[in-house]
């Protein structure tokens, strides 16, 4: 998929944060997009610019931790556009705070959202893409995909458990001609430190809190990590990496890992 042009996106968590800048990158390749975020309004004001720039896009609602939300809004995007071959299962919230304070709805509130959406995503979109000859999902974990951090185990939890999937899946589809990217950013400047104000009601019983991510001001340009995505799609990468300084860590983490081995 080296030419986006003419080709059609559906992105979750598209309102704001990385998804709104994937939405820009795949706009300015000349990709039809779908915005789909639980923020109705939100999504509808990132659908808003890319049609005033000359760009086609829709905006959909869709709760990702709910199924049939998410094959609704598969539905709508190939009413609208006739197809789709690029999906960004992006939406991601989180819980922040010490492990022994956390509560049960902190733990299924994430996981419904950032493991469980993704793999709705997944399974919804993979037979579309497989119907139409191939296609590329891309599934947003992070770094917290392969490092842990004090105070954010559920995070991490869910992010390593984003990773585990996508990998299966990368092997799964590859025989078909479908490409599956890890998205893995490091801080990027987006509102994952306000994501308490969509808490469902549901999850009321809350232990931790969004604040704990601290201040994303300074985080990486969101449209920046969206042209990542074009260039790791266009590549068929197998992961992408946004913040190369985490590249010594990582390597630290496995280092260790095969330290675990005895000869």
């Amino acid at each position: 998929m080296e030419n986006l042009a003419g080709r059609v996106a559906v992105v979750t968590g598209a309102g704001s944060g990385i998804g709104a800048g994937m939405c820009r990158a795949f706009a300015a390749e000349g990709v039809k997009v779908a915005v789909s975020d639980v923020d109705a309004a939100a999504a509808e004001s990132v659908a808003a610019a890319i049609r005033d720039g000359g760009g086609g896009a829709i905006a959909v609602a869709a709760d990702v931790s709910r199924r049939a939300e998410v094959e609704a809004l598969a539905g709508r995007a190939v009413e609208e556009f006739g197809a789709v071959d690029i999906v960004c299962n992006n939406a991601g919230v989180l819980v922040g705070g010490p492990m022994f304070e956390t509560t049960e709805d902190d733990w299924q509130w994430l996981l419904s959202v950032n493991l469980m959406g993704v793999v709705h995503g997944s399974q919804v979109f993979a037979p579309i893409l497989l119907e139409r000859g191939g296609g590329h999902i891309v599934n947003t974990a992070s770094v917290g995909g392969f490092l842990s951090f004090p105070n954010l185990a559920i995070y991490c939890a869910s992010k390593f458990a984003v990773v585990a999937f996508s990998q299966a899946l990368q092997m799964e589809l590859a025989p078909h001609g479908v490409g599956v990217s890890i998205l893995c950013p490091g801080k990027v400047h987006s509102n994952l430190d306000e994501a308490d104000k969509l808490r469902p009601s549901r999850f009321a019983v809350a232990g931790g809190t969004s604040k704990e991510l601290g201040d994303l001001s300074d985080g990486m340009d969101p449209l920046e990590v969206g042209q990542h995505v074009v260039r790791g799609i266009q590549s068929d990468a197998a992961y992408i990496f946004t913040h190369p300084e985490f590249r010594a860590i990582i390597e630290s983490r496995f280092a260790t890992v095969l330290d675990g081995f005895t000869d």
